[in-house]
């Protein structure tokens, strides 16, 4: 029987779109208090420093996504620098940390939500995955459609954020050091990571996209500059708005922004923008958690019962189902920096493997075709893999220290 393929049907725009949409709906509007709450005036500086580590990641990605376009993604990178089993263990970690990416996003819908009507945060929680999983179902195209709709919707709302915000620029000591000092601005750094998650998504649809050896690596970097410039901004303006010591307090934070200017109206309409904000975040990354799976699944004895694809819907169902079940289970945890938290360790540790296959691959297989090549590297070393290494270390060991005193 001929292996089950996806079709190839996305191009750059909607690769673009998958992947900021992905991305802008994580941080922004779910955490973006919590991160203010350690950073202070500084959040800037933790924005800066996780864009970096992103941006230095980014580069390893593009690379290693144009020598194998396959929808298994991290897993398939350091299967083939380390080996199968290092690379199943990777594989079980990226299905793993797309649930619990997905988790802490849909406590923050939750948030949002609960604004809006009186409905309690842990049916919200579940509604939303159970509501993700059918769009998921309905097939690719529709997915790519609806990722594209919210997208535009996130970012208008990010656009009035900003607009309200903007007179306030100035008005506080953007270089005031917060009371845990530099080490919290650092911790703050390792929890606005989980914000820039989401780029990565967008490799594990290498099979669903058109001359994907291109295409991939071009859409991860004109996402990580939008994104990038989007969340400096709307994070200067958030504490210039709003004090950070009131801002750490709120579990809707950018519908507070706009409710002191533009009342109750303006928090709603903020409130509203932010479901569908969360929801295609909570799209994209039960949709990743899937391919990985389902590229597994190939591969694996055990698995295999979940290697299925709808002849109808052209999506993968079982697997789907798998990563709204794992969802579900680690947002009943509640708590939104300690998910985010553990987010973001399986991440890093993600992170780690991939700057390191670049290498390793740059080593053992000097000559294989790569469509998109690293630039800047000494005796063929790329130094943007290196610098991803060494600034990944640094937020993994914060992301630590976040986890040990959340747990106190």
């Amino acid at each position: 029987m001929a292996e089950q393929k996806l079709h190839r049907t996305l191009g750059l725009a909607e690769c673009v779109f998958f992947a900021t949409g992905s991305i802008l709906g994580a941080g922004i509007y779910a955490i973006i208090g919590k991160i203010a709450g350690f950073s202070g005036n500084m959040i800037w500086l933790s924005f800066g420093f996780a864009s970096l580590t992103a941006l230095m990641t980014a580069f390893s990605y593009a690379e290693l996504s144009s020598m194998y376009p396959h929808t298994g993604g991290e897993y398939v990178y350091v299967k083939e620098a380390f080996n199968e089993k290092i690379g199943s263990i990777v594989g079980y970690i990226i299905s793993i940390s797309g649930a619990v990416s997905g988790a802490t996003v849909a406590i923050g819908f939750a948030g949002y939500f609960s604004q809006l009507l009186s409905v309690g945060m842990i049916m919200s929680t579940i509604g939303i995955i159970v509501l993700v999983l059918l769009i998921n179902v309905s097939g690719i195209r529709k997915s790519s459609l609806l990722n594209i709709i919210f997208t535009i919707i996130e970012v208008s709302g990010l656009g009035l954020v900003i607009y309200v915000a903007w007179p306030y620029i100035g008005d506080v000591n953007y270089l005031e050091i917060p009371p845990g000092g530099i080490n919290h601005v650092l911790l703050a750094s390792a929890l606005s990571f989980f914000a820039f998650m989401g780029f990565e998504e967008i490799v594990k649809l290498s099979e669903e996209t058109k001359n994907a050896e291109r295409t991939i690596p071009r859409a991860l970097f004109i996402s990580s500059i939008i994104v990038t410039i989007l969340y400096t901004i709307v994070a200067l303006c958030a504490v210039s708005a709003i004090p950070w010591e009131q801002l750490k307090e709120s579990s809707r934070p950018l519908s507070d922004i706009v409710k002191q200017e533009m009342g109750t109206v303006g928090a709603t309409i903020i409130a509203f923008i932010a479901l569908f904000s969360t929801t295609n975040t909570i799209l994209s990354n039960m949709m990743g958690s899937s391919r990985v799976m389902l590229n597994m699944s190939r591969e694996k004895k055990w698995l295999k019962k979940l290697n299925y694809i709808s002849p109808k819907r052209k999506t993968p169902v079982r697997t789907l189902i798998v990563a709204a079940i794992l969802m579900i289970c680690f947002a009943l945890i509640g708590k939104l920096e300690r998910v985010a938290l553990m987010a973001t360790f399986f991440v890093f540790i993600t992170f780690l493997f991939v700057n390191l296959s670049v290498i390793i691959l740059r080593i053992r297989q000097k000559t294989r075709g790569r469509p998109y090549r690293i630039p800047v590297n000494i005796n063929n070393i790329p130094l943007p893999s290196l610098l991803g290494i060494i600034l990944t270390l640094v937020l993994f060991s914060y992301t630590m220290y976040g986890l040990a005193i959340s747990a106190v």
